[in-house]
């Protein structure tokens, strides 16, 4: 590839490509540690299954609560700087946990790292506030969701290595790389601009710690995204299960459904995602996902009564409109998270905005588990894809209509 090539494949120079390449090491760091880290509690740390998967959901409600606040944060202080120190505390709380085998300190390591990765979700949102502005933060958000893809599936990759040996030693030392991953990605932020700098000089707008909750507008905006980001869940909780058992197809069909999700999210991403700076296109892009979702839902209730060869095509066009809708909520959510928040306040916003998203997937193994997955899923799949497409259609009036914000 040539250099001209190559470089019109990378984000803009400075700032933006500095954030990729801090992203780009952080993802690694979660393609290692998603698919081992129960692994690791339970056959190294020796906790049981069932204490655990208690200890990971309580941490992620506690964390919910957090993201308002921590978010407050990056505004106060600046995104670059509270970014930075929430890594080192993941770093300093991941190491721990490699050491750890008593449920207590299980239970408050998790706790904090968790809370940690919400505050720096809420931060990291106010860094590309700051960095980019209109079409260029919406192509560098989308830009960072592709660079998500790649990072995960090579820190996966390393993970299989680690997993196939099996030992303590193995999974103790992919547990402590994971947490070196979170310095390494702070260093690139050190070449960033000061944060004053990087907000133009100017003092961000006074703004209430709690204004987002009377953003009437924003509300709506999150809740509506949020249930839309429940497809997310379908792919990595719903499928394999409908696959495995309602349905003929192979088990290998659901390897080849994560395949085609992942390569159309890279191949398409950026595509999808212009004009999302326009809110009205947004919205619309919202709308679209709403619809893709429900045509995605209808097509796979008719997975479970046919032969195998059929069972597969349907589950490929499954696999291509849930993406579809994939593609277009994150693009609408990427366009409206941003352009609907005041500046000086992205970090309280960004944080409340990742609350959608939070309780859609705590709330996603039971809702998926009652519609979907129960013995009359049929129905079930498609009152889901209904959902999909009604508050799809809403999202045009929710983003026309007045913040009505307090004054303060």
């Amino acid at each position: 590839m040539s250099r001209p090539s190559a470089t019109r494949l990378l984000p803009a120079p400075g700032a933006p490509r500095l954030l990729t390449a801090s992203w780009l090491i952080k993802t690694v760091g979660s393609g290692l540690y998603l698919p081992t880290s129960v692994l690791f509690f339970t056959r190294v740390a020796g906790l049981s299954t069932g204490r655990v998967a208690f200890g990971l959901s309580l941490a992620g409600l506690i964390s919910l609560a957090g993201a308002v606040p921590l978010g407050g944060l990056a505004d106060r202080y600046g995104p670059r700087r509270t970014y930075a120190v929430l890594l080192t505390v993941q770093f300093a709380t991941m190491t721990a946990l490699a050491l750890v085998h008593a449920y207590p300190l299980f239970l408050a390591l998790i706790t904090v790292f968790t809370l940690a990765e919400q505050g720096s979700s809420a931060a990291r949102g106010a860094l590309i506030a700051a960095v980019g502005e209109g079409a260029e933060r919406v192509r560098l958000r989308a830009y960072l969701r592709v660079v998500t893809n790649v990072g995960v599936a090579i820190g996966a990759g390393l993970a299989a290595v680690a997993i196939d040996v099996g030992t303590t030693t193995a999974y103790t030392a992919l547990l402590l790389g994971t947490a070196l991953t979170f310095p390494a990605a702070a260093v690139p932020l050190y070449r960033l601009a000061t944060d004053s700098v990087m907000t133009g000089g100017k003092a961000p707008a006074q703004t209430s710690r709690w204004q987002v909750f009377r953003d009437v507008r924003y509300v709506w905006v999150t809740v509506i995204c949020g249930v839309l980001s429940l497809q997310a869940q379908v792919l990595s909780f719903a499928v394999p299960l409908w696959v495995v058992d309602h349905t003929s197809a192979p088990k290998l069909t659901v390897s080849a459904i994560v395949v085609i999700n992942a390569g159309m999210v890279i191949l398409l991403q950026m595509r999808a995602s212009r004009g999302a700076e326009d809110d009205a296109r947004a919205a619309r892009l919202c709308r679209r996902a709403g619809l893709a979702l429900l045509a995605a839902c209808a097509v796979v209730v008719f997975t479970s009564s046919t032969p195998p060869w059929l069972a597969v095509v349907l589950l490929i066009a499954f696999a291509a409109l849930l993406t579809a809708g994939e593609l277009w909520t994150s693009a609408g959510s990427f366009g409206l998270s941003f352009s609907l928040a005041p500046d000086g306040a992205h970090g309280q916003y960004q944080g409340f905005f990742s609350l959608g998203r939070g309780l859609a997937t705590a709330v996603a193994p039971w809702l998926l588990s009652a519609l979907c997955l129960s013995d009359d899923g049929g129905r079930g799949w498609l009152a889901l894809g209904a959902l999909f497409a009604v508050v799809g259609l809403l999202m045009p009036t929710a983003v026309r209509r007045s913040p009505e914000r307090v004054a303060v």
